[in-house]
């Protein structure tokens, strides 16, 4: 009876070999950077949450589409009056960062923010390093008050 399972061994392990690569990866697996030869700022899609007392909307941009894993990249951060469309302006502190809660971790990088000509801040120095669930949380400060929006991101491979 073992000579009549080994061929079909062998052919069940030439089926599950690697295949044909994924569109837009390397050999490695890995994902091929995105390049986008017409304009630099082609940018993913707008990301959206409300801050936990309704205070301001945060929209992030990412600055590179996919999101790559274990890279860098950048997103423009806007925060608007969810009433008025305004640019929400009314806080002394911001900042943005990376949690992933079901590991209870975060990432160990800081973020530098730069604000831009339109009233938005580019976000540089983001950095995923595992595949998952995360939330970007985008935290303000005025006086002793404290508010976040959280935006889900799900890295996929």
């Amino acid at each position: 009876m073992s000579r009549s399972i080994l061929p079909l061994l062998a052919l069940a392990a030439l089926g599950c070999g690697p295949g044909e690569p994924d569109a837009g990866s390397t050999s490695s697996g890995a994902a091929a950077p995105a390049t986008h030869p017409a304009s630099p700022e082609v940018r993913g899609d707008t990301l959206e949450g409300l801050s936990s007392g309704g205070a301001f909307l945060a929209r992030v941009t990412p600055l590179v589409d996919p999101i790559p894993m274990n890279e860098a990249f950048g997103v423009l951060l806007s925060l608007v009056d969810p009433d008025s469309g305004e640019p929400f302006v009314d806080y002394d502190e911001v900042s943005i960062d990376a949690r992933m809660p079901a590991h209870k971790h975060g990432m160990l990088r800081d973020v530098g923010l730069t604000p831009q000509d339109d009233g938005s801040m580019r976000a540089d120095g983001l950095l995923l390093h595992m595949y998952g669930h995360w939330e970007l949380h985008v935290d303000i400060r005025k006086g002793a008050l404290f508010e976040r929006a959280q935006i889900s991101v799900r890295l996929q491979y």
